[in-house]
């Protein structure tokens, strides 16, 4: 895997719902990191009741064709309800796909996810996660997706596994998320690691 972040230059991303020389909302840090700020009230849900609809968190991307497999390692402060560091995975402004590290509706640490096709999302509450930090996997293998979660950046545990798109490419990358806050949180990224044109043999075991 190539980690993305190492070296890091903005010149290497594309980004949406923010400006490539943002330097509020897109913080580098030491050690190859970087910290994003997202704005107020901003995230990626639509609500299949249609009550509350956002598509404006701020995203940092790469295209992807084909097989893949990443692996971010992330924290976040865990303000307000819902705020998040999130993997995402984009078709099309209609389909999209997040894995999150967030501060639940309870106001404990958890994994979750959220799956929006042809413009409705659900909501996939995961476990809670009581380490500080803790590392996400997005593995695509042809029109499938799986979606993990580690302790340790090796031991995966399986939190969703679904068919997502037929497109060849993808963007994937790094979103913050905060549909409750007052743009004061703060989400770490301290690797964005991509092994692309790899193909698992068993999805659902990430290996």
């Amino acid at each position: 895997m190539k980690n993305l972040l190492k070296g890091f230059k903005r010149s290497n991303f594309n980004f949406c719902n923010m400006a490539e020389e943002d330097d509020f909302s897109l913080i580098e840090t030491a050690d190859d990191g970087i910290s994003l700020i997202p704005e107020a009230h901003t995230g990626m849900y639509c609500d299949p009741e249609g009550k509350k609809n956002l598509d404006n968190a701020a995203f940092m991307y790469v295209d992807v064709k084909g097989d893949f497999a990443a692996r971010v390692h992330m924290d976040l402060d865990f303000i307000y309800a819902e705020d998040a560091a999130a993997v995402m995975v984009y078709a099309d402004a209609k389909n999209w796909a997040t894995l999150n590290f967030e501060k639940s509706n309870f106001r404990t640490k958890a994994v979750a996810s959220c799956v929006t096709k042809d413009g409705f999302s659900d909501k996939s509450a995961g476990p809670d996660y009581p380490w500080p930090s803790l590392w996400l996997h997005v593995i695509r293998k042809g029109e499938n997706i799986a979606f993990f979660y580690s302790p340790d950046g090796v031991n995966k545990h399986l939190l969703r596994h679904f068919r997502f798109s037929s497109s060849e490419s993808l963007r994937l990358g790094l979103t913050a998320l905060s549909p409750n806050g007052n743009g004061d949180s703060t989400m770490n990224f301290y690797s964005f690691e991509l092994a692309e044109n790899f193909t698992v043999q068993d999805l659902t075991e990430g290996n």
